[in-house]
């Protein structure tokens, strides 16, 4: 019985965490406009810090798992810094968020590369577990049909001189959002297994 009401209980969270991306989605739906400080983009950024906080906190429960858990918050923190590209402009200067992400990407790849035949391994052995097929899955979607769903030429056809930037934008956002919470899910599923890991060794 265990069994079965443990993926029921996940299943009720994640439907919970992605019923909250509705609501963000629905403020700015609300008031016509997602730009660069309403509530989708606001949001990403939140799911993104979470997730890079959890992921650096499973470093405190596996040895086994450290350098792919460390490389991947690293990897995702690279994303939070792009999704605050405007905050940097505004208060540093334009582009400033450029710096921060050459920095971040070294001390990545120093570590990836100093630990590449543990983080070989790791992956190996994560390569089976459901969180790390769900982070693939997020970024395949984050990075391919989020870009591709954006392009303007697809408004373009579907609205014709009735085109609106801000359906796009909304729309290519919102897509987004779903894919960070994809991502959080799959580091929650990853902390869940390198804690049992540890337990069960």
């Amino acid at each position: 019985m265990k069994a079965i009401i443990k993926p029921i209980i996940r299943l009720a969270i994640y439907a919970v965490l992605f019923y909250l991306c509705t609501i963000p989605i629905e403020a700015d739906f609300l008031i016509g406009q997602a730009n660069e400080s309403n509530a989708i983009e606001l949001a990403q950024q939140s799911i993104l810090l979470i997730t890079i906080i959890l992921g650096f906190i499973s470093l405190a429960y596996t040895a086994q798992y450290k350098t792919f858990m460390a490389v991947m918050s690293l990897f995702i923190g690279l994303h939070l810094i792009r999704e605050l590209d405007a905050w940097f402009d505004t208060h540093i200067f334009n582009i400033g968020w450029f710096p921060y992400v050459v920095v971040l990407a070294i001390v990545m790849f120093y570590i990836l590369i100093k630990n590449l035949k543990s983080f070989s391994n790791q992956i190996k052995s994560l390569s089976h577990t459901a969180g790390f097929g769900i982070f693939l899955i997020s970024l395949a979607n984050l990075h391919v049909f989020t870009r591709i769903y954006g392009k303007p030429s697809n408004w373009d056809n579907i609205m014709g001189q009735n085109y609106l930037y801000s359906v796009e934008r909304a729309s290519e956002e919102s897509v987004e959002l779903i894919a960070y919470m994809m991502i959080l899910i799959a580091v929650i599923e990853l902390f869940i297994f390198v804690k049992r890991d540890k337990i069960l060794n």
